[in-house]
């Protein structure tokens, strides 16, 4: 069984390095840091299932062997408003562990970036109490039409995200109480924090036990 799981990992290990490291119009978010004067400090997560080579289960063996990316392109931030503005990458992104609870080891993708105040279109309006959270990110953009996210179904909604500017959002921010009433992070105030795509949803807080 272990001789099974070690040559799926492989097998998968040079898909990803032939097929591309992110699905398609990937998103994630983007976190605000610190700002300067003339520059804001970030730090990207996206879902762990925007890897395009993550269909195989537990996350810990994805690991063992790729623990970092490579990517080479543009990182695309953007608002409810459209695009606000973009930084050319060609550093390493690590799989980085982000959460421990009953759901087990989980990692996601996580990244630092700067950008320059300049080079945005407007500035950015950070969320305190989902953990700062200013934006979203598009990774291995293409052209294809992205899925429109119905934000009006959900609970609490906090930050909505229009790429293309089409007047339908593509994606959203959406939180709720931890029944457990224990979240990582800061603020203090144990809200769970979702990021929904289309129709599906993905956790962005370490919560329960």
């Amino acid at each position: 069984m272990r001789r099974q799981l070690f040559l799926t990992v492989i097998f998968s290990f040079f898909c990803f390095i032939a097929f591309g490291q992110f699905k398609p119009n990937s998103i994630g978010v983007c976190y605000l840091q610190n700002e300067t004067i003339d520059q804001y400090s970030l730090t990207i997560s996206l879902p762990f299932e925007t890897l395009s080579s993550e269909s195989y289960q537990p996350q810990s063996a994805f690991k063992e062997v790729i623990d970092s990316i490579t990517y080479n392109g543009q990182i695309i931030l953007f608002d409810n408003k459209g695009e606000l503005g973009r930084i050319d990458y060609k550093e390493k992104i690590l799989v980085a562990f982000w959460c421990e609870n009953d759901g087990g080891i989980q990692y996601r993708p996580t990244f630092k970036a700067t950008i320059d105040k300049n080079k945005l279109l407007r500035k950015f309006s950070e969320v305190t109490d989902i953990e700062n959270i200013c934006c979203f990110v598009l990774l291995n953009q293409r052209n294809s039409q992205l899925e429109e996210t119905k934000s009006s179904t959900l609970p609490s909604v906090k930050l909505k995200g229009d790429f293309d500017r089409d007047g339908k959002y593509d994606c959203a921010i959406w939180t709720y109480k931890d029944a457990a009433d224990n979240c990582d992070g800061n603020p203090d105030n144990n809200l769970m924090i979702m990021l929904q795509v289309g129709k599906e949803s993905y956790k962005i807080r370490c919560c329960g036990p």
